[in-house]
């Protein structure tokens, strides 16, 4: 059953917004980034139902602010910092200097090369937070036997 269009399921409109336009994702593609259930994503996307707070906080995840998705009112990106407009720290810093500068990169590259570049970084980044992960893991279990 489709939802009745009201403020509150035109998420779907700008859900469908930022991971097309903005992120430049298929929905098979922001669901493996967000971790989202692919067969979810079509829901909210089709108005078949509404994100649950834990899909949100996912979907967040990608730079979305939750507050223009859920009300359409705002900035669509999520602020830089959430405790304020400068950065806490200096790997902060350094963090959102080099954003920036692949943004200024990417502004320089056209259509189909720039997706692929930022694919590539994506999955580098993925990969890198996987064995993040991972190494977290293992010097938990490590903490435990010892």
């Amino acid at each position: 059953m489709l939802l009745n269009s009201t403020p509150e399921n035109d998420i779907a409109a700008r859900l469908r917004l930022w991971r097309k336009d903005v992120l430049e994702m298929t929905q098979v593609r922001f669901a493996e980034a967000t971790g989202v259930h692919l067969s979810a994503i079509r829901k909210y996307e089709g108005r078949h139902s509404v994100p649950s707070g834990e899909s949100l906080l996912a979907i967040a995840s990608t730079g979305v602010d939750l507050h223009w998705l859920l009300t359409g009112e705002g900035d669509m990106r999520a602020p830089a910092n959430s405790t304020g407009n400068s950065p806490k720290t200096k790997t902060d810093t350094d963090v959102v200097r080099r954003l920036m500068a692949i943004e200024g990169l990417l502004n320089g590259i056209q259509g189909d090369k720039r997706f692929a570049v930022l694919e590539e970084i994506f999955s580098r980044v993925q990969e890198a937070k996987r064995v993040a992960e991972l190494e977290h893991l293992v010097s938990k279990i490590k903490r435990k036997r010892a």
